[in-house]
């Protein structure tokens, strides 16, 4: 009997209570989970043993706290092999690269996140303010993961082009529109398989949109392992932001949804993914006691 996959978050946001040490900046977002239902790194890593879950990445909640990454970076400070964290950057700033560069060289952030996320254009992620970012992420080694809508998609394309040696994600598959089976509408998204430099995050948000449209979470998983293959696919919960039935729920549905998959692909979307793409949280292997 083969064990169960070692299962590995790749999506998660943690919030402190100490709000003096770490004071909330909303970045003006839909939403104030980050005041209803919000968790800090010790109450997720409870969450996390009550659910079987052996791994975390702390994307930087824009929402709760803008540009500020400490408290993601003190977190995985803190627990190392439990957590790695990945920055966001002000592209704005007067130094973006140096920014970049404090966070993963100076804090030991292991990725970074570049949060565009543009109602009606393009968005800013191909244009030439942000090619000094993309190379230094390059040269530091830092995994990039991108949040961006499904129309900005032609955009993404133009990176994946451009920097093939980059591996990326890109958060929510993009938001596609996932209206249905045969899911033409997401055609786009689907014609991004070729890019073997890009990763989807299948996260609950998304599950949770398919099934609110009266789809199946499993089909639509079955749909992008088809066109992408299991490699190329991640689970996140996108908790705490995502919260609807607490982390246990979360994990289950989770389950539900890439539960017919082969074994196999199951522990490559679960964590087996995200592992290769998050070192830092690969099982240790030929420990003694």
């Amino acid at each position: 009997m083969s064990s169960p996959p070692v299962l590995i978050d790749s999506h998660v946001h943690v919030v402190a209570e100490d709000q003096e040490r770490y004071p909330l900046d909303p970045a003006g977002l839909p939403g104030a989970w980050y005041r209803e239902a919000p968790h800090d790194a010790e109450q997720f890593l409870a969450c996390m043993q009550e659910a079987g879950v052996a791994g975390a990445v702390l994307v930087q909640p824009v929402g709760a706290y803008s540009y500020d990454n400490r408290y993601a970076a003190d977190s995985a400070e803190r627990h190392p092999g439990k957590f790695v964290s990945a920055c966001c950057i002000d592209p704005d700033h007067a130094d973006p690269v140096r920014e970049l560069r404090s966070w993963i060289e100076g804090r030991g952030m292991q990725g970074v996140r570049f949060f565009d996320l543009d109602p009606k254009g393009p968005g800013r992620i191909n244009q030439p303010s942000h090619r000094a970012l993309w190379e230094c992420a390059d040269d530091l080694g830092a995994h990039v993961i991108v949040t961006i809508f499904a129309h900005q998609l032609t955009e993404l394309e133009a990176v994946l082009r451009r920097y093939p040696q980059i591996r990326i994600s890109l958060d929510h598959c993009g938001f596609p529109p996932v209206e249905g089976p045969p899911w033409r509408d997401s055609r786009s998204l689907s014609e991004l398989a070729r890019y073997r430099n890009l990763y989807l995050k299948i996260t609950s948000h998304l599950l949770h949109t398919v099934e609110a449209k009266g789809h199946s979470p499993t089909a639509w998983v079955e749909h992008l392992v088809s066109r992408f293959g299991a490699e190329q696919l991640m689970w996140g919960s996108d908790f705490s932001q995502t919260h609807r039935g607490g982390y246990v729920g979360l994990v289950e549905f989770a389950r539900h949804a890439f539960g017919s998959l082969p074994v196999e692909e199951q522990a490559l979307c679960l964590g087996g993914t995200a592992t290769r793409l998050w070192p830092g949280l690969a099982p240790k292997t030929g420990a003694r006691g």
